[in-house]
């Protein structure tokens, strides 16, 4: 018997049972860090299945960064970075040639690009320590998502706009050769009349006489002159003009010019209206010239009686559509594709080169013009781009130009 104060001990039923609830435990135990070990095996193995393609998305972006570093040295366009208060953060070699200098810090809008009128996306830069040198380019602008800044890429086209005029003028040389005969006979013509007319000056036949051969010569020579004028001004061709003229001192100055040669052949001179913010690159004296042109045949071909219209129209925001008609004999279908090609003419005392050198001139100033279809009589149709103030370029985001 145990003695009255000890605790009772327990019977082996109980020690039994407290055995397999130990073992039980313990397998438990064994299972749950068994299962422990294959779930950190399983994610060891995936993290090094992460780590092997992190490594080697890291190594694709590290060659992506470096072809991206070499296309930007060898390539032939300028890049510009610029961040969301346009300062200049990145440039390309190319754009550091272009403009003259290593301008990163540099403000982008103190470059001041101009555009160019009618030349679609062809702006002016200006570069050099003075800036007093010009370049021509193509812009277009990239908004970078997200960042506010821009992408800026420009093309030099200087060259190939110089290469366009000198190849422009290679042709106007060879129309000159090709119809070379025929010009010197333009030229003998009046030359021989006026020197006739000079041999037969003989004051002893009588005063008017002598002022009907001296006028006559003044004409044939003046004739001459003129001729040799307009072949200089083909040969020359036309350049881009700078500055503005309004269109209304335009019209202003043809009506002055040509009323009273109008009103001398009983033909109504009808000019519209222009608006007062409708002005055209290039000078006065220029476009009334070139008009002129244009004026001369409508009244060489009116009869009296009839008229001569000048109509305007803004076509489309900023071009202006420009309409001369006459309605004498019109032009027959068969010279209708040649009234445009130098030397080209129809009549005895032409020349042939009063269109070719108006729409030369309407080209360069980057305008069309064509010849319209209508009955009766002729209608020459130029489009112009109206001149507008050049607003620099805004330092936020851009759309692509």
């Amino acid at each position: 018997m145990s003695d009255a104060g000890s605790p009772p001990l327990p019977d082996a039923s109980s020690l039994i049972e407290a055995f397999k609830l130990f073992n039980q435990t313990s397998q438990e135990l064994t299972e749950a860090y068994g299962a422990l070990q294959q779930e950190v095996q399983r994610l060891s193995a995936e993290l090094a299945e992460a780590n092997v393609r992190l490594r080697a998305e890291l190594q694709a972006k590290e060659q992506m960064r470096e072809r991206l570093a070499l296309l930007l040295e060898i390539l032939p366009g300028a890049v510009l970075v610029v961040d969301h208060a346009a300062l200049i953060v990145e440039m390309n070699p190319e754009a550091i040639r272009l403009l003259g200098a290593d301008l990163r810090g540099s403000d982008w809008q103190a470059l001041q690009p101009r555009p160019m009128s009618g030349s679609g996306n062809e702006w002016l830069l200006l570069r050099g320590p003075s800036r007093d040198q010009s370049v021509q380019v193509t812009l277009a602008v990239n908004a970078l998502p997200g960042e506010g800044g821009q992408v800026i890429l420009l093309q030099d086209v200087t060259a190939a706009r110089a290469r366009e005029e000198a190849a422009q003028r290679r042709e106007r040389l060879a129309a000159m050769g090709e119809t070379m005969a025929g010009l010197a006979h333009q030229l003998r013509t009046p030359l021989a009349t006026a020197l006739l007319s000079v041999s037969h000056l003989q004051f002893e036949r009588g005063p008017e006489h002598f002022a009907r051969q001296q006028q006559r010569a003044l004409e044939r020579l003046h004739h001459l002159d003129a001729t040799i004028d307009a072949m200089l001004r083909f040969l020359r061709g036309a350049e881009q003009e700078s500055g503005s003229v309004a269109l209304i001192e335009i019209l202003q100055a043809l009506q002055r010019e040509w009323e009273a040669q109008f009103r001398q052949k009983n033909v109504t001179l009808e000019i519209g209206d222009a608006r007062d913010d409708w002005f055209l690159t290039g000078t006065l004296a220029a476009w009334v010239s070139v008009l002129a042109n244009v004026l001369h045949n409508a009244l060489l071909f009116s009869n009296a009686g009839q008229s001569v219209s000048i109509r305007l129209e803004e076509v489309t925001q900023g071009t202006l559509r420009l309409s001369i008609r006459d309605f004498g004999p019109g032009i027959a279908e068969a010279d209708q594709e040649k009234i445009f090609i130098p030397f080209y003419t129809t009549r005895r005392d032409g020349t042939g080169l009063g269109l070719a050198i108006t729409r030369n001139f309407v080209v360069a100033m980057g305008g069309s013009m064509e010849l319209e279809k209508v009955s009766p009589g002729t209608c020459l149709v130029l489009l112009l781009p109206l001149w507008q103030v050049a607003q620099p370029l805004p330092s936020g985001s851009m759309s692509q130009e």
